[in-house]
């Protein structure tokens, strides 16, 4: 009782009065200005300063007062973010830890700040323990070094001199961690870049895991181990060895059961995601299925990680050519109530899933409240950043134009040939490349069947002889291309049938 009287009367003398908050349970027009403000810019209602502006004052210039207001409104949102709930099943186990780690440090520093040395001390021993728990080093060595300032200040030497040896240590693991960061952030620039570099040599992959499992093995540090366990994986995936994955997956499982890893840090959402997608390019459908299914069912379905594995449970049923059932589960998604409010970049990727499935199943429901029309005949702008998914988009087009006006084939032709010369040349697959150059014998040989299968020969082997499984970072090959050809070539066939 005597700690709440004390934080009652610190609380009371220490802090502001007036909070600087936005009243969020109370969200309705009155008179308070950044309430209005705040109100206009989430319903859509005010889309610039002008508009803004015009609504709250009544003027169109932007001038100083609703630059200040604007200012306040943005200060009052930021103090929000000390509220965040991290608890939430959105987000992960280990960014709770880490944001209550940070939480009792930053309330042992405020006391500290005024002096309440008795009270700031226990919370900093309070950071401390748990901070040591979950391996936060960073969050040890900064609360270390304030208690090291406490005991100077009180003249504590013995205090003092445990704390230094302790510093000492903890900076000498933080040393060994951020070499292995250092390593593990250069080897992921390299896996997110072109193709062709990835593909150059595997050797500086191989020389980073041996690097950090040198490092992990001699500071048993779990910040270490994570990057260790994930640039593994991501070696083996890019080299399309699947069943290495699994195997690396499945050891680290057991070592985690035997509680030889963090209990409170493994990342099992990361080893999850993994599992499921070797499954899928293993061609495990069943188990895929099993397993894809029993995570949806345990993760949160307005996190990130639930449309994650929901993707990776549609690409299961559409290379194992069960669209009707992939259409199940696109279903499943686009009625989930958070559906409509995922980013823009993951609507648009949800929107290829579904435009790809209504062009194989024609499933009318799957187009329900979408513009299919509009979406296949649109020609995407071209942004490098999305080139994987336009591409997609521009694929899909083709197809559906198959047998439609020729001239507007040419023109769908153009515009992919404009990618490929943009983007294709280093950033996609042979596949992505080779199957472009058959969507071309279409129009070049004006939809004669016989002539087409003639020659297209030669880049038809080579699209079945390619190997899809490393290229999963830089296409998005919704459907097997080689499955779209034979649709293709059925197409053409039947075309010519009822010329």
């Amino acid at each position: 009782m005597e700690e709440i009287k004390d934080l009652i009367k610190i609380v009371t003398d220490n802090t502001k009065r007036n909070l600087p908050l936005l009243d969020l349970r109370n969200q309705h027009l009155n008179g308070n200005k950044e309430m209005n403000l705040f109100l206009g810019i989430k319903s859509g209602e005010f889309n610039d300063d002008v508009e803004a502006s015009n609504g709250i004052y009544g003027s169109e210039e932007v001038d100083f007062k609703f630059r200040m207001l604007k200012s306040r409104l943005n200060r009052k949102l930021l103090n929000h973010l000390f509220f965040m709930d991290f608890s939430s099943k959105s987000f992960t186990k280990a960014a709770n830890l880490y944001q209550e780690a940070l939480d009792y440090m930053h309330f042992s520093k405020m006391l500290l700040n005024i002096e309440e040395t008795k009270l700031g001390t226990k919370l900093l021993y309070k950071t401390i323990d748990l901070a040591r728990e979950c391996e936060y080093t960073v969050v040890v060595i900064d609360s270390l070094r304030a208690l090291r300032e406490v005991y100077a200040k009180t003249y504590r030497p013995k205090l003092f001199q445990s704390i230094k040896i302790q510093i000492e240590e903890y900076e000498a693991l933080e040393r060994s961690e951020e070499k292995a960061d250092a390593i593990f952030q250069e080897n992921r620039l390299a896996i997110n870049s072109t193709v062709n570099n990835i593909k150059k040599s595997f050797e500086p992959y191989l020389r980073a895991i041996e690097e950090l499992e040198a490092l992990y093995r001699k500071t048993n540090s779990y910040n270490i181990f994570e990057k260790y366990f994930k640039i593994k994986v991501w070696y083996y995936e890019l080299k399309g060895d699947f069943d290495n994955v699994l195997k690396v997956i499945g050891d680290v499982q057991k070592e985690h059961d035997k509680g030889n890893i963090n209990q409170r840090r493994f990342d099992n959402l990361f080893a999850d995601f993994a599992k499921g997608n070797a499954l899928i390019k293993l061609k495990r459908f069943e188990d895929g299925s099993i397993f894809l299914e029993k995570m949806l069912n345990e993760i949160d379905n307005t996190s990130k990680e639930w449309y994650a594995f929901a993707e990776k449970y549609v690409m299961l049923y559409i290379q194992n050519k069960q669209f009707d059932r992939a259409s199940e589960i696109f279903l499943r998604v686009a009625n989930n109530k958070s559906f409509d409010k995922l980013e823009e970049i993951d609507l648009l990727r949800w929107n290829i899933f579904r435009s790809y499935l209504y062009y194989l199943t024609g499933n009318k429901k799957i187009i329900k409240k979408f513009d299919f029309r509009d979406f296949i005949e649109e020609t995407p702008e071209f942004l490098k950043e999305n080139a994987g998914y336009h591409v997609a988009i521009l694929i899909l087009q083709i197809l559906n134009g198959a047998d439609g006006d020729l001239s507007k084939l040419h023109y769908k032709l153009d515009a992919i040939d404009e990618y490929v010369n943009r983007y294709l040349n280093n950033s996609f697959s042979k596949r992505s490349k080779t199957f472009c150059k058959l969507l071309h014998k279409i129009a070049i040989h004006n939809r004669d069947f016989d002539t087409i299968v003639f020659k297209s020969k030669y880049l038809k082997e080579k699209l079945f002889e390619s190997d899809v499984a490393g290229e999963s970072f830089v296409d998005f090959e919704v459907v097997p291309y080689e499955f779209l050809w034979e649709i293709v070539l059925d197409g053409v066939k039947n075309f010519k049938k009822s010329a």
